[in-house]
Parts: C-alpha cells; structure tokens; sequence
C-alpha cells in the first residue's frame, strides 16, 4: 500500500502509450474471518464445538496499464474439499474408499470433511492450493474480459446476502460460491453515472468446470478438483439488471459436465455428471435501513445417460430445485457504527447422486423427493464497515444425517443423533 504523504510518482507505460500512477500498480487488501461456535453434526466424535479462521486473505491488485489489470488473491486456509474416509462402527461415509475404490487410502480427517452436510470449513470457495483467484482483466470501453481463475458470476455473493460462514450460509449459496479457471467477458452499461451499482451487466464466461463435483458427491478419486477431467468446458451466462434504486434482479444460465467416464475403474463415485443450473435472484430496499432478498435455483446433477448405463442405474437426470427469501434491517447507532439481523428461510431438494445411488438399491431408508429446510438467525455490529462481530442460528432439519456419516446406521442409537442445528460467534474484518 502506497503512503497518502508521498508524493504522487506517475511513469509512461510504452507499449500502451498512456500514463498510469505509480500508486495504482500495486494494492493491498487484507480480509480476515474467524468464528467459534457449536455444530451438531460433528458430535458423534465430540467435535461439535470449535473456533477456526475461515480466510486470512490477502489481495494485490493494480493497473498495468490503462486498460490492463490483474488481481492475485492467496488465502492459505483450505479445508473446503472432502476427503477419504477411513470408516467407522455403525456408521455409514460415502466417502470411504471402500466405496470409491482401491487406488484410494484413507485420510482421519475425512470423517469430519465429508460433504455439503458435514464439513469443518467456515469458507465456502474452493482453490487452487492457497490460489483463490489470479487473473488479469482488459477493460476497453464498457466490455471487461478476465482470464485466470475467478468467482463466477452466479448469484447473490453470499456476506452481500447476509452470510457470515458456510455454517450460516443457505445450501444455495453455498453450491454457487465456485471459483474455476477459465475466461468470462463483461458488457456493463451505466457503471459511470453515480450509481450504486451498473444499470446492466451482461456475462459470458466458459471454464474447466469441476468446481462444486463435491456437492454432488463425485469424488473422482479424490484427485485435485483443480484438474480439468472433461474435453468440453462448461458455458455460463449471467446477468443483472437495477433499472431504479434499490431493486435489482438476476440471472444465470450454466451448462456443461463434472467427472468423467472411467471404463478401466467403472464406480458410481467417480462418473461423468451433469453439472447444470439456473439461478434467479432478486433484491428490493424500499428504504435504506432495510432490504429483502431470495434466490430460486434449479440443479441438474446425476450421472449421464452413458455413465449411469455402464454402471445400471436410471439414466433421468437428477432435478435439484428449491429456494430461500431473506430480510436484512438495521439501525445506525452513530456514524462508524450500524446494529442490525439478517433473517433466511430455505427449502431445497434432498435429491442428488448420493440420494439416487441408496434409493435405487432400497438402502439405507432413503428416498427422493425429500427436502432439507434451514432457517438462519443472524445479528451483527458493523463498526465503520471495517470490523463486523456477528451471532448465528442456524435451526437445519436433514431429512438424512445418516447418509453423510452424522448419525449411525447400527446399534442401539441407529438413525438418531443429535440433530444438525449449529450456532457461532463471528469477527470479520476487510483492511484496504
């Protein structure tokens, strides 16, 4: 970061031929989040209550030339990817080798980082190693072009609806929170006018895909989710629109494939999927202490018509639908300090691969069609929008803990637990 009492440097960029401050070739921003809190679905190894850092990220930026950008954002805490499993007495883990494979061992730790239901991981991006995003950005006009490795555009970004932790984040936020490699190009009207945000954006993006295999629990191996498994990559196109203050609504169309087809290691976990969706999401202030939001999304998952073949099992895609609506209000106490509560309500499908391997085989007392319902209390202190300190509860009902290695499936105590609700404490900061 750059002094304010230096002396503005200025130089000539050659192959440009336009002038870019010194200043701009290289910013700094810290963002930092920690939480300790109490998660049911970890109790069966008396791991329920823990205090983690969730991201300690640090972002460089700057402008190498007029139109030409880059952004480097490392965050060396990465705990979001499942791992191997090596098993337990009475309970059931998708994740174990056993039911992936022999090329695979266990690791201790994957009972506890198992899938979108059970996991230690207060982040909810996954990386490159510590790479969290790097990318250079050409800007001519109002067209933006990125390449590297980025958020995609799908969604509310989940603290810009309320969310603190993947603990408290809706399971919707959670699936589109998904950094990958790739390129997307940006049409933006009205970014100059003194408005709050563009009146329009427009993006077109195609990328490795592989990103949220986890959530539909194709492990693959578990080889690194950073190595591209498909010879097509997934398209994504995306859009927001706020024609007055305070509303704005938005759109994303993905399609494409996760995994791949390995006829030499045939295995349900680690199969060719569909990996498609559409997202739609609105927002609306009608004054500037309070705001309501909600997603509605639709999930195509499941094993393609090849795979689920080779493999005999259904071949009809797997529908993942459902929706959650917010309500965020505050109060200004003084200038540098707001009071305020977030309230979620969710409802989404139980329905994905896992769902569909046990309930064609009559196993386990799973069926489709069901639903996992959340609902999410949430208040916070944000002092200068600097330092935010926030409470969470989150009230989960898992139509089956079971399956995700939760509650046990034998012995006195089969197909009960202690539930799947959580609560935290939550420190946020952002240093620019």
């Amino acid at each position: 970061m750059s002094s304010a009492s230096k002396p503005e440097r200025r130089s000539l960029n050659e192959e440009q031929g336009r002038v870019v401050s010194e200043d701009d070739r290289l910013r700094v921003k810290v963002r930092f989040m920690a939480a300790y809190g109490h998660d049911s679905a970890q109790a069966s190894l008396g791991l329920e209550k823990q205090g983690r850092v969730g991201y300690a990220i640090v972002n460089l930026s700057g402008s190498i030339s007029e139109r030409l950008s880059y952004v480097f954002e490392i965050n060396p805490i990465t705990e979001t990817s499942a791992l191997p499993a090596c098993g337990e007495k009475n309970f059931f883990f998708p994740n174990s080798p056993d039911a992936i494979g022999p090329t695979v061992g266990c690791d201790p730790d994957g009972r506890t980082r198992v899938d979108d239901y059970r996991f230690i991981a207060l982040d909810l991006v996954n990386q490159q190693g510590a790479l969290r995003q790097a990318y250079l950005s050409y800007e001519p006009g109002f067209t933006k072009v990125k390449f590297g490795r980025f958020m995609l555009p799908i969604g509310f970004h989940w603290e810009d609806a309320g969310s603190f932790t993947s603990k408290d984040a809706t399971h919707i936020q959670r699936i589109n929170a998904e950094s990958n490699f790739g390129t997307v190009i940006s049409l933006v009207a009205g970014e100059d006018s003194g408005r709050d945000t563009p009146l329009a954006t427009l993006n077109l993006a195609g990328f490795l895909g592989d990103g949220n295999r986890q959530s539909d629990y194709d492990y693959f191996y578990f080889l690194n989710p950073d190595l591209d498994t498909n010879s097509a990559l997934t398209v994504l196109l995306s859009g927001a629109f706020a024609p007055y203050p305070g509303i704005e609504v938005r759109g994303a169309v993905k399609r494409g494939f996760s995994g791949s087809k390995v006829e030499r290691l045939p295995n349900y976990f680690a199969s060719k999927r569909h990996d498609s969706a559409v997202v739609l999401s609105a927002r609306y202030s009608p004054v500037r202490f309070l705001a309501a939001f909600g997603e509605w999304a639709n999930y195509t998952w499941g094993p393609t018509e090849t795979s689920a073949q080779m493999l005999g099992f259904g071949t009809a895609p797997i529908k993942k639908s459902g929706y959650y609506v917010g309500i965020d209000s505050f109060i200004p106490v003084t200038e540098n300090l707001k009071i305020g509560t977030v309230i979620t309500r969710e409802v989404l499908s139980r329905d994905d691969s896992l769902i569909k391997y046990l309930s064609e085989q009559n196993l386990l007392k799973v069926s489709m069609g069901k639903k996992e319902r959340s609902t999410v209390f949430r208040m916070y202190a944000d002092f200068g929008e600097v330092v935010t300190l926030a409470f969470y509860r989150n009230l989960m009902s898992n139509p089956f803990p079971w399956v995700s290695g939760i509650d046990p499936i034998d012995g006195p105590r089969a197909f009960t637990g202690r539930g799947t609700d959580k609560w935290g404490l939550v420190v946020r900061f952002n240093l620019e």
